[in-house]
């Protein structure tokens, strides 16, 4: 597991996101009236909500797809030495007060072929865009089979490069008086890359170039 730096002036993804959504504050998002989630997220809601749909019609226009693929060539592709298969749209991520992210512990294999994702390597970014820590964040294991989970705390203008298809992990109820926001995606070296005909979990988008995938 590797924390990174980048420039938050060049990439500034909190600024996008707030204009985006219409709120001046994204940790406090939870006390917008226009819509309220009064309930605890499960694996098939995870993905529901109004600001969930707001990101990913964002994630479309052309505005952010500059500044991610800017980024994933300047910032994330350094961290290699060939080409990569990068998630051409990232995921986004959503932890209100009393609620989670996601709606189970698990590890990524889980949602794909395992002997693909054990041939393939691929690697986890966590990119938050609010500051992440303690109940707020992801708790992972140290070493697969453990269990013995740690919250994964991150700075907004930093990131994680982790193993997440090996790593159990998931949320805690969270316990902070603010609302965590994050994108998470997932590369792959090309020199694994083997194409897939599964599909991912929410909208079954097949594991491939030209799909699930992009190459830088």
């Amino acid at each position: 597991m590797e924390t990174y730096k980048y420039n938050i002036n060049k990439y500034n993804f909190s600024k996008l996101v707030s204009s985006t959504f219409g709120v001046s504050d994204l940790n406090n998002i939870h006390n917008s009236n226009e819509f309220s989630y009064d309930y605890v997220f499960e694996r098939k809601n995870d993905q529901s909500t109004h600001w969930h749909s707001k990101f990913y019609k964002l994630a479309r226009t052309e505005e952010f797809k500059s500044m991610y693929t800017s980024f994933i060539d300047t910032v994330v592709k350094p961290l290699y030495d060939n080409q990569i298969v990068y998630q051409t749209i990232p995921t986004f991520r959503l932890q209100f007060p009393n609620n989670i992210a996601v709606g189970e512990y698990h590890r990524d294999r889980d949602y794909r072929d395992g002997a693909w994702s054990n041939e393939v390597k691929e690697l986890n970014f966590f990119l938050p865009i609010t500051d992440a820590f303690s109940t707020n964040t992801i708790w992972v294991e140290s070493s697969e089979g453990l269990e013995d989970y740690t919250p994964m705390n991150v700075k907004y203008g930093e990131f994680v490069r982790w193993d997440g298809s090996n790593l159990k992990h998931g949320n805690k109820v969270n316990q902070e008086n603010v609302t965590r926001i994050s994108m998470d995606f997932r590369v792959i070296d090309y020199k694994n890359y083997i194409p897939s005909d599964k599909g991912s979990i929410n909208v079954n988008t097949q594991f491939k170039i030209g799909g699930y995938y992009s190459i830088l």
